[in-house]
């Protein structure tokens, strides 16, 4: 009797499981779709055909530290790419001076929040309180000062444009 009681209790578990899995695979989809039609409308505004990359390689031809960030890596892995994020960006990637900045850039304040369209909440609160209890008020090793506030990318990934000097001719 036990061990039928334990199976049927693991067959409910594992239904469970499959049922949030396909809740969080849909609500993704839902996301990814939404940002991509935004992104897509976004470029036939500029003049652009508005089609969403695949993948990052247009991006990695200039922002080449992203191609082994893990931040990047996961989630091209479950199909999110640059572009969902950042916009479709082609005046962006068509600027050799740099100065052009991609279509959606986002502050501190706002990283949070858009993450959590497709990240609900974080797997593990204790350890954001113990990240902010070691960090706060401390710079991180990727230059980031740690104010009142983490965001997601201050823990997960160096999720950053990195900063290289410009080198004066004859210098």
């Amino acid at each position: 009797m036990r061990r039928m009681l334990s199976a049927a209790l693991l067959a409910i578990v594992v239904s469970a499981c499959a049922v949030l899995a396909q809740v969080d695979a849909d609500r993704l989809a839902s996301v990814k779709r939404e940002i991509g039609e935004k992104a897509a409308a976004n470029a036939a505004l500029r003049g652009s055909k508005g089609e969403m990359p695949e993948d990052n390689e247009l991006c990695f031809t200039c922002h080449a530290n992203f191609r082994e960030e893990t931040l990047a890596k996961s989630h091209l892995a479950a199909g999110v790419t640059c572009a969902m994020c950042h916009g479709i960006s082609h005046e962006h990637m068509n600027d050799e001076t740099s100065h052009t900045k991609p279509d959606i850039v986002f502050g501190r304040a706002e990283v949070a929040e858009f993450c959590s369209r497709c990240h609900e909440s974080h797997k593990s609160p204790d350890k954001v309180d113990a990240f902010l209890a070691q960090w706060k008020g401390r710079t991180r090793p990727n230059g980031t000062l740690i104010l009142q506030q983490a965001m997601c990318t201050d823990c997960h990934g160096e999720h950053a444009i990195l900063r290289v000097p410009v080198v004066q001719a004859g210098a």
